[in-house]
Order: structure tokens, then C-alpha cells, then sequence
């Protein structure tokens, strides 16, 4: 006669909780077979901040449009060609502009002698979609000159499901990416940057190694760079600039952060002299930037610049 009201008692404690957990599972969402995500937690990484002056990213661009090409079809391949004139020497982006509705074409970019290959997505529909900018890898132009353009793809590429834009060239840095040191020092050669300039440009001959050529105040050189132990950097700039041409004002960015400074006579172009131009707090892990941006130029060039050096600061213990 006592079990009822035991069970009866049970029931009065657990049904609210058992209860309460089946109103949760209710309303969760549903299960899936699907394995979590693997990326779910990581953190948004921080990007660099804009810089404080604009800067102009066209500047020595080449461009050809397909209107001022020659296009041949053909069953397996579709052939452009151009005549490109090209005004100095250095390494470039190839980039293709096109508009297409099919899932995937091959297309080969040759400039002279030098050849890049990519396979061209679907952008979607020709009039309700922008051109699409497929970079498709690196040329490097020897010298100034005149050089045949062609451009193959695997099909027709004057439609109706492939549209062929145009072709950019844009400045690209001679080397790759640059990384910090095992000992926290950031070194920014020449070579690491990209000139978006019609004059200057990375000299590659041993006893220069430097941006040079710098004889217009419009040419600029930027360096994209990682830092993996941030923290305070003091940056200094190896510069050199041959009697009677010292002078000119220059802007040093560094993400949205301005250092200014007067180029100083060393001698000679290659003569090189250290210019301490302060500290620079970087504060996150991640992608950084520096630019250097002539404000002006008092004669023939504005200086040649070895590279950018960022030494971190210590700090000092209590």
C-alpha cells in the first residue's frame, strides 16, 4: 500500500525536470550529420589600418582592352593578340578581365617569351554582373619595348557564354613576402617592393640592389609584410642621394601612422646613410604595410633607397 504514494512522490520531484528538458530539446536546433566546423572559433584577424595620405594604385599599370585587339576563333581554342608597349622593365601581376557563364575555361597569357596559366571561373550572367579580375600569376618584362600579347583560351571567348574585358599588368614585388626575423627585426629590401611608378624602379645590378630611377614625385613603393611578435619598432630608412639633389620632403606610412623626413646628401646614389625616423607601434599579429610617398623634389631624383629597416624596442627592466 505504500508504493503509490512513493512513486507518486518521485514523480512529484523529477516529472518538472524531465519535463523542462524535453521543452529544451524541443526547441533547440536541429541535429545534423554534418562534422562541426573546424574554423568556427578562430579569431577574426585584425587588418592593417589605411593609410593617412591616399595613394594612387594605377600608376604604372598597363592595360590593353579587347577592342584594341585581334580575335581568331577556333573549335578547341580562341586566339587574341595585341602589340604592347611597355615603358620600363620589373615583375607584374597578370590580370584578366572577363565576364563569363561557364563553370570553367582555361586561359594562357604570353608577353614575349614569358607564359602564366589559370583556369577562368563563372562570374555569373554578362549584363546583371560586373567584369570579373582573375589574376592569373607573375611576367617579368626585361625592358622597355614593344612585345606581342596573346592570350588563349579553351573556347570561344567573344560569346556568347565567354566575354574577354581586357588584360592589366600591374606592379608586383620582385621577391615574395616578407617575414619577421628570428630576432624581431623586420628588414624591407628593395626587392620586396612594389613601384607603382612610371620612372622608378627596383635596379637589380649587385652594386645597386636598390629603388632607384626616382625621378618624379608622383612614383611610390609600397612593402606588405607579416608580424609574428608584435610590439614597438624603431624605423630607420637606408637612403642615398647624390650631391646637390638633397632636399626633397618624403612621407614614410606605416598602416595609418605618417613619418616625414628631408632626404639627406650622401655623396652619391649608392652611397648609403641610416635615417632614424622614430617608433612605430604594430599592434596585432598579421599583415602590415609601408609606403614611401615623395612629397616633393628639389632636383634631378629624389634619392635611391636601399630598404626599410623596423628594429623592435626593448623594453627595459624595472
Amino acid at each position: 500500500m505504500k508504493t503509490p504514494r512513493l512513486v507518486a512522490a518521485f514523480l512529484s520531484v523529477t516529472a518538472p525536470v524531465l519535463f523542462a528538458q524535453e521543452d529544451q530539446e524541443a526547441n533547440a536546433a536541429p541535429s545534423s550529420n554534418l562534422p562541426p566546423d573546424p574554423f568556427a572559433n578562430l579569431e577574426e584577424v585584425p587588418e592593417a589600418k589605411a593609410y593617412a595620405m591616399e595613394l594612387d594604385r594605377t600608376r604604372g599599370t598597363m592595360s590593353v582592352d579587347a577592342k584594341d585587339g585581334t580575335y581568331t576563333p577556333g573549335s578547341h581554342f580562341a586566339n587574341w593578340k595585341w602589340t604592347m608597349k611597355t615603358e620600363r622593365w620589373g615583375r607584374y601581376f597578370v590580370i584578366l578581365r572577363y565576364t563569363s557563364t561557364m563553370p570553367k575555361l582555361g586561359v594562357q597569357v604570353k608577353l614575349g617569351d614569358e607564359v602564366v596559366k589559370s583556369y577562368a571561373p563563372r562570374t555569373g550572367g554578362h549584363e546583371d554582373h560586373k567584369e570579373y579580375a582573375l589574376t592569373m600569376g607573375y611576367l617579368y618584362i626585361p625592358k622597355p619595348g614593344e612585345y606581342p600579347l596573346n592570350l588563349l583560351t579553351g573556347d570561344k571567348s567573344n560569346g556568347p557564354s565567354f566575354f574577354v574585358k581586357g588584360i592589366d599588368f600591374v606592379p608586383a614585388p620582385e621577391s615574395d613576402a616578407v617575414g619577421q626575423g628570428i630576432d624581431g627585426t623586420i628588414e624591407l629590401h628593395a626587392k620586396a617592393a612594389a613601384t607603382f611608378s612610371e620612372n622608378m624602379r627596383f635596379e637589380p645590378k649587385p652594386e645597386k640592389n636598390c629603388l632607384g630611377f626616382w625621378t618624379s614625385e608622383d612614383d611610390w613603393a609600397e612593402w606588405v609584410f607579416d608580424v609574428s611578435d608584435p610590439g614597438k619598432f624603431r624605423i630607420s630608412v637606408v637612403q642615398g642621394c647624390g650631391d646637390g639633389n638633397g632636399g626633397s620632403e618624403v612621407a614614410l606610412l606605416i598602416n595609418d601612422s605618417t613619418y616625414k623626413f628631408q632626404v639627406e646628401e650622401t655623396g652619391g646614389f649608392q652611397n648609403w646613410k641610416s635615417v632614424s625616423l622614430g617608433v612605430v607601434e604594430l599592434a596585432h599579429v598579421g599583415e602590415h604595410k609601408v609606403a614611401i610617398k615623395p612629397l616633393n623634389k628639389t632636383g634631378k631624383a629624389v634619392m635611391d633607397v636601399q630598404k626599410v629597416v623596423l628594429t623592435p624596442v626593448r623594453e627595459s627592466a624595472e
